[in-house]
């Protein structure tokens, strides 16, 4: 199933050591959202599934997740496994 893939890169002066926030959408596919995260505050990604719906978005281990459908991540993503 072809995924829809949005990537948007902006420049942010805040953002420390050069880094840049990247705005993915990930659309489940029929095996899930393909990652695993963890963290309170921050929510990190842990692993990524080769192939899988976050992967073909451009999500990679280490990635700092701080959105999930614009509610902030520390609220709704708290220990929570996306597979």
């Amino acid at each position: 199933m072809e995924q829809d893939r949005i990537l948007s890169y902006l420049t942010d002066p805040d953002l420390p050591n050069g880094l840049e926030q990247i705005n993915v959408v990930v659309s489940r596919d029929r095996y899930g959202y393909g990652l695993t995260v963890s963290g309170d505050n921050p929510v990190y990604v842990l692993s990524v599934r080769e192939d899988g719906a976050a992967h073909r978005a451009g999500v990679r281990v280490n990635d700092q997740i701080i959105k999930v459908n614009y509610p902030s991540a520390y609220d709704s993503m708290q220990y929570r496994e996306y597979q």
